[in-house]
């Protein structure tokens, strides 16, 4: 299982947008954040080796696990959102830049790796129950080809790729009232991979995400 964690704040970075000192939420446009939660550069790595039915296997980060802790602080409302506009839709966006190879296996010069499924969840740190999780399945696949070999293992360039996962008004209200309520918060990533390789059972993968951010709309 290939885990990554880290804090997510998904839903900050509201604008202060005022009009004769009225807020029209309607007129708002779509807000994008960037280095979401500081995803930006975390390492997502599986926690078991690559199994070889379809050489796949499951990646994850969970920011109550990382080390040491990345929870992070709620949202002060309306204080921290000007005027007290929320959003009711949001659009996660992650991507990743490299992979890394280690274990006991043979590592090839290059390899088709594909992302089944991306989910992205939000809780508050007492309640993990309560979470509100995003999934999407991208099914998009990616060329692996590497670049260097070195004691930590075999690192691979990845070619351009981007996971999206999208939450209408219940999701993205459930995660404001997360971040607004119930102290601190934690976020988790998880992403189902399978490659085309078999040589590859029995690694352990890792990946480095690039840009994560999130855009934020529907405001009122």
């Amino acid at each position: 299982m290939i885990r990554f964690h880290k804090p997510a704040l998904l839903w900050l970075g509201l604008p202060l947008l005022a009009s004769c000192g009225t807020i029209v939420g309607a007129f708002v446009p779509p807000q994008t954040v960037g280095n979401l939660a500081g995803l930006n550069g975390a390492m997502l790595t599986s926690s078991s080796a690559l199994q070889i039915q379809s050489v796949g296997g499951t990646v994850q980060y969970d920011t109550s696990a990382s080390l040491p802790p990345a929870s992070f602080a709620d949202l002060k409302y309306p204080s921290d959102v000007p005027f007290g506009m929320r959003p009711h839709a949001a659009s996660v966006k992650m991507s990743l830049t490299d992979a890394t190879i280690s274990g006991s296996c043979l590592t090839p010069d290059a390899f088709n790796l594909t992302i089944d499924t991306f989910s992205i969840g939000l809780w508050d740190s007492s309640d993990k129950a309560s979470a509100v999780t995003l999934k999407s399945s991208p099914k998009i696949t990616i060329r692996a080809t590497k670049t260097t070999t070195g004691i930590g293992g075999t690192t691979y360039q990845l070619t351009s790729n981007t996971v999206v996962a999208n939450a209408d008004q219940t999701s993205t209200d459930r995660a404001i009232n997360i971040l607004t309520t119930g102290g601190k918060n934690d976020t988790g990533v998880s992403m189902q991979i399978s490659a085309d390789n078999d040589a590859l059972a029995g690694c352990r993968l890792s990946f480095k995400l690039g840009d994560a951010s999130v855009t934020l709309s529907n405001f009122r």
